[in-house]
């Protein structure tokens, strides 16, 4: 007598060990797989394969969704900040190296460096 939950099933073995090798290769057990896809199954009464019908999402599914699309966009915007941050300090930090260098090449010429008017 097989256990209660006990699923035994006639796959073509080149279908059964491809499907195997690719949870394998995700990280996933093939057995819980199977199991997701059967509730898939009927969750959309059976409209998950039929390839004409749209599947229809669960409503937790579309707010994880959202969700996940505002985390992102925010954290594309805090990015472009700190681009836009460190990019004016790049430029700072040029035209203080150019101040200084020239500066140096004065020292090194033993003259001295104009006075800027703005100073």
């Amino acid at each position: 007598m097989p256990r209660p939950g006990a699923f035994a099933a006639n796959f073509s073995p080149e279908t059964l060990n491809r499907f195997r090798d690719l949870c394998k290769k995700q990280g996933r057990p093939y057995t819980k797989v199977l199991e997701r896809l059967a509730e898939l199954y009927l969750e959309t009464q059976g409209q998950l394969l039929d390839h004409s019908a749209p599947i229809p999402t669960a409503p937790d599914t579309k707010k994880r969704q959202v969700q996940v699309e505002s985390l992102q966009n925010k954290l594309l915007e805090d990015l472009l900040k700190r681009v836009e941050i460190l990019e004016q300090q790049k430029v700072k930090a040029d035209y203080e190296i150019e101040r200084v260098q020239r500066a140096l090449a004065f020292v090194q010429l033993g003259l001295q460096e104009p006075k800027n008017p703005n100073q």
